[in-house]
């Protein structure tokens, strides 16, 4: 470049000093540059002189924008503008060109001089802060998408409480007509009319003091962030309302749908009334209805019956056709006694036990009898499991309220206590309380109260009755019973006790003491040789019982008696239960010495494969079977075979219940090795067994033959 004068040189310094300077020909061709073009492009005057400055394009302006500049500066205009370059190594810089042309004495066009200021820096923080609008822009578009897509409702208000933002579902819950008349509504304003408007449900009979008290009561919520408030609407959902303030005051609202969690609430708590099996009630919700049914009488003298039924013999269902068809049997009765004439409700209480309550109909309870008996006929019906039927009957024992309980433990001990009365009589029938069952219950409750002492003091003492040979009658052994006389109660029966024993755990305690007791009396008569043999009954309970078989032997031992010199008498329905457990025990006292015989055989309920299967040396044919010779000649050949059977099996074979001349003919005739009845000996206390032993024993024993 050329300049005139001093003043030309000082003016050309300063604006290299400020500005970025490039000249060009006429062409576009770079001919010459300052210092600050080649620092700001990062390319040396060398690079730069002779190439246009398409060398610089950054791309970034479309080809219109140059086009305009070129029209401007060729019609010898000066051209003003912002433009985006590239520098060497790839970076971007913004510039404020001027193009001015320069011409020649006649006017023409023979250069451009371009002056820029760098302008990078305002560009940077333009466009930092454009991408920063545009950032917060759509976090802002994010966050409202994020709010309306939520599943639950959505609000914000700002410091003076007024709506800055709320999502659909939550005008859709609060359902206040604000939020399209006036969106910028207080908190307050929007619950009021709400409420107002019938969108929140409240209780009948509710008052204007009463929903001045919730408007309140939700203000302090909102306002203190306090605790959730639940709140049901009039379209029947439930909606739970909590709120959250901001640091800086703002303050969120959230309302959820938990319509979801209170029905489920609701079915629980339905569900845990009821029976899962059969789908009536259970213990609680039968409990709860009854307890309501009290509270009914209470407002309208309204009457009802409590009707306890058992199904008799159950487990044998179980036991002998699996727990499948036991089911179906619990479903069957169920519904049978569910759709009963009468009944409001009807529970599954245990097991195989149900509990009815039956609207007392007009009519004396002989009335109500007869059609409880009726009911009881139509529910136990035989049940089709599989195309077989089954076989069932039913025990019910039924109190009257108030008649037999004015309140609800009062009533089911009354209706227990018929229960039991029915089972006692021989299951299978209907029993109404009346003052001989209350009497009874007395005296079970008095029997209950004196077991544990008389068991503790051995007021219940061991009886023993002659077991005899069939053949000569000489006596063989004798089988120990108990025997109890309360100085108050009077004479208490094994029939009485043992279940209240075993129902209060104390069975296991009367056993033992019985046991003892009967090994320390008939230890001289077993070691003398004067009896071969005791015979101690053991219940499938004791037997089960693990470690029983080592406690008795250890017992024998200490009474100074031979294993070999005890009987043990099982019940058929350890073999029914076939718990492992009373096989180990059989088998150790076997493996001792220990004969054990299988007791009440014939009673209906053997299982002759599990007999066989068990360490036994004896079976004993109960009473009713003895008893019933005469009458049917095909029990007696039956009983005969399964007698030979058993003495082929090496088994001795005891007859029971033989009381008449015609009972031991008829004994002798099926061939038994022993028998046992009143017509030998009736059960005697210890100081009459005494003389009788010595008195039938034989003298001596020369034949060799073993004691039974």
């Amino acid at each position: 470049m050329q300049y005139d004068g001093e003043h030309r040189l000082a003016y050309r310094k300063l604006v290299d000093e400020f500005a970025i300077i490039a000249k060009t020909d006429r062409t576009g061709r770079i001919i010459d540059v300052n210092d600050s073009f080649c620092e700001i492009s990062q390319y040396t005057k060398d690079e730069l002189i002779g190439q246009t400055h398409s060398l610089l394009n950054s791309g970034f302006h479309p080809k219109s924008f140059f086009n305009e500049m070129r029209q401007t500066i060729s019609s010898g205009q000066v051209w003003r503008g912002e433009i985006r370059n590239k520098a060497k190594d790839g970076s971007f810089f913004w510039v404020m060109m001027t193009i001015m042309p320069e011409t020649d004495a006649a006017g023409g066009v023979t250069g451009y001089l371009a002056i820029q200021i760098d302008v990078t820096g305002r560009h940077n923080a333009e466009d930092a802060l454009q991408k920063e609008s545009r950032n917060r822009e759509d976090a802002e578009d994010m966050l409202r998408n994020v709010i309306e897509a939520m599943p639950i409702g959505v609000a914000a208000y700002d410091r003076d409480d007024r709506l800055l933002l709320s999502n659909t579902l939550y005008r859709d819950i609060v359902a206040s007509p604000l939020f399209a008349s006036e969106p910028k509504s207080t908190f307050e304003d929007i619950i009021r009319s709400a409420l107002q408007q019938g969108a929140i449900a409240t209780p009948d009979g509710y008052t204007e003091a009463d929903e001045e008290a919730a408007i309140q009561a939700t203000l302090k919520r909102h306002l203190t962030a306090g605790p959730a408030s639940t709140h049901k609407l009039t379209d029947g959902r439930w909606i739970q309302a909590q709120g959250r303030r901001t640091p800086a005051g703002e303050s969120v609202e959230v309302v959820t749908d938990i319509s979801a969690i209170k029905n489920a609430e609701k079915l629980v708590k339905e569900q845990v009334k009821l029976d899962p099996l059969t789908g009536i009630l259970n213990r609680t919700g039968f409990e709860l209805e009854l307890k309501h049914a009290v509270s009914e009488y209470e407002a309208d003298a309204t009457k009802f019956a409590l009707a306890l039924v058992d199904i008799d013999h159950f487990k044998r269902v179980n036991d002998r056709m699996g727990h499948a068809a036991g089911d179906s049997v619990l479903i069957a009765v169920a519904s049978r006694l569910k759709n009963l004439p009468g009944v409001r409700c009807a529970a599954r209480v245990g097991g195989d036990e149900f509990a009815v309550l039956v609207d007392l109909p007009d009519g004396d309870k002989k009335e109500f009898a007869a059609s409880a008996n009726r009911a009881a006929d139509r529910c136990f019906r035989p049940v089709d499991v599989g195309g077989k039927l089954i076989d069932l009957s039913g025990s019910v024992g039924v109190a009257f309220f108030p008649e037999n309980g004015s309140d609800v433990e009062v009533l089911t001990r009354a209706a227990d206590m018929a229960l039991l009365a029915a089972k006692g009589a021989g299951r299978a029938r209907v029993k109404l309380v009346n003052a001989e069952i209350e009497a009874q219950h007395v005296r079970r409750g008095a029997i209950a109260d004196a077991l544990a002492d008389a068991i503790l003091n051995r007021e219940i003492t061991p009886a023993f009755q002659p077991i005899v040979s069939a053949g000569r009658y000489d006596l063989r052994g004798m089988e120990v019973l108990a025997r109890w006389t309360h100085p108050d109660i009077g004479v208490v029966t094994p029939d009485e006790f043992i279940p209240i024993a075993q129902a209060n755990g104390l069975l296991s305690d009367l056993d033992q003491m019985i046991m003892a007791s009967a090994c320390e009396q008939a230890r001289d008569w077993l070691n003398s040789g004067l009896i071969g043999f005791i015979s101690l009954n053991a219940s499938p309970i004791e037997l089960a019982t693990r470690g029983y078989s080592t406690s008795l032997l250890a017992m024998l031992k200490r009474a100074g008696i031979s294993p070999d010199q005890i009987c043990i008498e099982i019940l058929e329905s350890a073999l029914i239960d076939g718990v492992p457990a009373i096989i180990r025990n059989l088998e150790r006292l076997n493996e001792a010495g220990v004969r054990i015989s299988l007791d009440d055989f014939g009673t209906g309920f053997s299982n002759l494969q599990a007999a066989m299967n068990l360490p036994l040396s004896g079976i004993k044919f109960d009473r009713s079977i003895i008893q019933r010779l005469n009458e049917e000649g095909m029990l007696r050949a039956t009983t005969k075979s399964m007698a030979t059977l058993f003495q082929n099996f090496g088994l001795y074979t005891v007859a029971e219940g033989v009381e008449t001349e015609s009972h031991r003919e008829m004994a002798k005739d099926i061939g038994v090795s022993h028998m046992q009845g009143f017509l030998f000996g009736k059960p005697l206390l210890f100081e009459d067994a005494d003389k009788f032993v010595r008195s039938h024993a034989p003298q001596k024993l020369s034949d060799g033959r073993k004691l039974a």
